[in-house]
């Protein structure tokens, strides 16, 4: 068996080891060099802990997260889910660096086109579409409008400063007076060490972004200077969109979609690289159990993803309904230190607290991990 891979993002590099791992011939194609063109937090949140600790490119495990409404709340993340601070480069040349050893063929500078794309097909038994949204696949099958029904939309700025007094935390702040139709939004605050970090902002959008409704630079420069980061450094800058909703249809003759290109971007907290990782590695176990496998590709993500999702949908749901006022009561509750604080709250939010409940408690089957 041939398989080509687009994209050599965390989805594609998992794909491309898990292949190579079971003896598949497999093509990596790359548009840049492994590595560049990053935009996110670079964290990794595995929301279902089923991931592996990363190796090369681990910075540090983040223990706190710092939550702001109206005043930061402080809440022990790793208490109840890994959470790893990165260097996305790093860790993801270290995967290509693992893939060829084991025999994968990683093509760097290869963009792959709509034409290219099609010669491809007919090259290869599969096809694992990891390039991003919108994918080059929705180009070639003309549903690129897909990605473009919910999503995120980020900004994110590399800046030089001194950020020691919130690292090794990472910090979440959520924007007063947002209508609900931008809801989730919010920025963030990453420190990578104690004088360089990720700074970026991001929203929900559906459809194309209303100008007049959202000032998207406005909403950059009040994160900043509420940070006090107005005049920093900015070594880096870019942005992007996250498909929140998973496609319809994940298989397009014997083109695979995965993830972000399959639409698997977390609509609360933008993350991804966990169920990336995941789709890459279902998608090689689907494509080498056959047709009847490459069927029940889709079913298996959406098994995952209904874990990952149940707490998420609430939450978001508190973020559009409750006023500000209300969503930092909420937050200063479930991030008390008393646990009777903690379950009043959640006596006031039932929904909330039987899905806490129950994802604290959820343990999905690890897959057959290839790192």
């Amino acid at each position: 068996m041939k398989i080509a891979i687009i994209g050599a993002g965390p989805g594609g590099l998992y794909a491309a080891l898990a292949a190579a791992k079971q003896g598949i011939q497999v093509d990596l194609f790359e548009k840049r060099n492994v590595g560049e063109g990053i935009v996110c937090g670079e964290c990794i949140f595995d929301s279902l802990r089923i991931m592996a600790r990363p190796g090369r490119g681990l910075l540090r495990p983040v223990d706190e997260i710092v939550l702001q409404g109206r005043q930061p709340c402080t809440f022990p993340l790793s208490k109840h889910r890994p959470l790893w601070m990165l260097d996305r480069k790093t860790w993801q040349q270290d995967l290509a660096w693992q893939a060829r050893k084991r025999g994968a063929a990683v093509h760097e500078n290869s963009k792959i086109t709509v034409a290219r794309l099609g010669l491809l097909q007919k090259e290869y038994d599969w096809v694992l579409d990891a390039s991003g949204a919108p994918s080059v696949t929705s180009r070639l099958y003309r549903f690129s409008d897909a990605y473009f029904r919910e999503y995120l939309l980020a900004h994110q700025l590399v800046l030089a400063g001194d950020f020691s007094a919130l690292w090794p935390r990472i910090k979440v702040a959520f924007f007063p007076d947002m209508p609900a139709e931008f809801q989730p939004a919010y920025y963030w605050v990453f420190p990578k060490d104690a004088g360089h970090a990720n700074v970026g902002v991001v929203c929900t959008v559906r459809g194309a972004l209303n100008k007049d409704r959202l000032d998207w630079k406005k909403l950059l420069a009040d994160a900043l200077y509420a940070e006090g980061l107005i005049d920093a450094p900015v070594l880096e800058r870019g942005g992007g969109i996250g498909a929140t909703r998973m496609l319809p249809d994940l298989v397009y003759d014997n083109i695979i979609m995965i993830g972000d290109a399959a639409g698997l971007t977390s609509a609360l907290h933008g993350g991804g690289i966990d169920m990336a990782c995941l789709s890459g590695v279902l998608a090689v176990t689907a494509v080498s159990e056959g047709r009847k496998g490459v069927d029940g590709y889709a079913g298996k993500l959406k098994d995952y993803l209904r874990e990952r999702n149940a707490l998420e949908e609430v939450t978001i749901r508190k973020m559009r309904r409750l006023s500000f006022e209300g969503f930092d009561r909420l937050l200063r509750g479930v991030t008390a230190k008393s646990r009777r604080t903690r379950l009043m709250t959640g006596l006031c939010h039932p929904d909330m607290l039987y899905t806490t409940l129950k994802w604290f408690g959820t343990k999905k089957e690890i897959p057959d991990w290839p790192v």
